[in-house]
């Protein structure tokens, strides 16, 4: 089986036409909430991504990174990738990655206790769910035991954990197992 890359800005310009027979699907980075602003912003290569996919028949699916710290963004969060998903066909459900937004720790939603952070997640999930969305969370095994409710969280997994073997237990779809994987054209 071909890989599942995951692409955002920071993979720069991407041959997708090289790409197309290297990979099984992509997962796009769909945008954020910064962790400074607040604001929703779109990942810089988002479109220039999705399109490159569309082009050249690639599968794919998309991540967003939310920042949100009330339930009210989190509706916005869910809204903003609503939009986006419309006529999309899913190979794959639309994730949410969580984990720090800043090194430091010091993100608008570095600090949220494990309820507030499981509590926004399922709003966006279940939101998205409640549209026709497949729903997923991205983080890693620590994070996942450490900052998050999984038990509150009934979706699927897409989990990173740089090693030869995962040592989370629980239900997953995905295994990120590699931050330095390369495919053709990337």
């Amino acid at each position: 089986m071909r890989p599942i890359i995951d692409v955002s800005a920071f993979q720069g310009s991407i041959d997708w036409k090289k790409v197309k027979n290297n990979v099984e699907a992509v997962i796009i980075r769909l945008g954020y909430r910064g962790y400074g602003t607040g604001k929703i912003v779109y990942d810089d290569k988002y479109k220039a991504n999705r399109r490159g996919c569309e082009e050249n028949g690639i599968p794919f699916s998309l991540y967003f990174f939310p920042a949100s710290i009330t339930e009210e963004e989190a509706k916005e969060e869910a809204d903003f990738i609503i939009q986006e998903a419309k006529g999309m066909k899913f190979v794959l459900p639309i994730f949410l990655d969580s984990e720090y937004a800043e090194g430091s720790g010091k993100g608008r939603s570095d600090q949220l206790s494990k309820a507030d952070r499981t509590r926004f997640l399922k709003v966006i999930c279940d939101r998205l769910q409640a549209n026709g969305i497949p729903a997923g969370i991205y983080a890693s095994t620590s994070w996942i035991k450490s900052r998050l409710t999984v038990s509150k969280l009934p979706y699927s997994w897409w989990v990173a954990q740089w090693a030869d073997s995962l040592s989370y237990t629980g239900d997953w779809l995905l295994w990120q197992y590699t931050s330095k994987g390369s495919v053709p054209g990337i």
